[in-house]
């Protein structure tokens, strides 16, 4: 099991709205190809905005990752609807903190 953490940056500052955690979660698994091996995603708030902490069956850090960023460029233009802006996660070389 591999865990991806993503950023979902809130556009503006205007009031998050209720339940905007909860609509996330299902937008992140209304757009889910079983190929992506998610097991569990769990959204909360962050100081930018949302976090979602997503739980992978991947061989490897980079898969697990890979799988990650399909998901989210296919649920980029709801979530833009929402008034949040996707961070993708960095490839696993790239990161400082993965794997650690």
């Amino acid at each position: 099991m591999r865990f991806v953490s993503v950023t979902f940056r809130a556009r503006d500052d205007s009031p998050r709205p209720t339940g905007i955690e909860s609509l996330l979660h299902d937008l992140l698994w209304a757009h889910a190809v079983p190929a992506a091996g998610l097991e569990h995603v769990r959204v909360r708030p962050a100081r930018a905005g949302l976090e979602a902490v997503f739980f992978v069956r991947a061989a490897s850090d980079a898969e697990a990752v890979t799988g990650v960023r399909q998901l989210l460029a296919r649920v980029r233009q709801p979530v833009a609807a929402h008034g949040y802006a996707v961070l993708l996660p960095r490839p696993a070389h790239l990161r400082a903190d993965f794997g650690a």
